[in-house]
């Protein structure tokens, strides 16, 4: 499987937190995981090989029903 560019990275986890929000679950520790995934993004900052994939599977698990 072919490496996600940041910008697909980003727009997902954005897509992600706000789908958690509007599930009333923002202090869930996965959309915790992914607001602060999405601040390093957003700042130029890298992410871990651990932290790509967490972030990956929590995507497309996506919220919790």
């Amino acid at each position: 499987m072919p490496r996600k560019s940041k910008a697909l990275r980003t727009q997902q986890t954005k897509d992600l937190i706000a789908a958690y929000e509007a599930a009333g679950l923002s202090d869930n520790r996965n959309c915790r995981f992914a607001k602060d995934m999405y601040w390093r993004l957003s700042n130029n900052k890298g992410l871990s090989t651990k932290r790509r994939a967490w972030l990956d599977s929590i995507i497309e698990e996506g919220v919790p029903k």
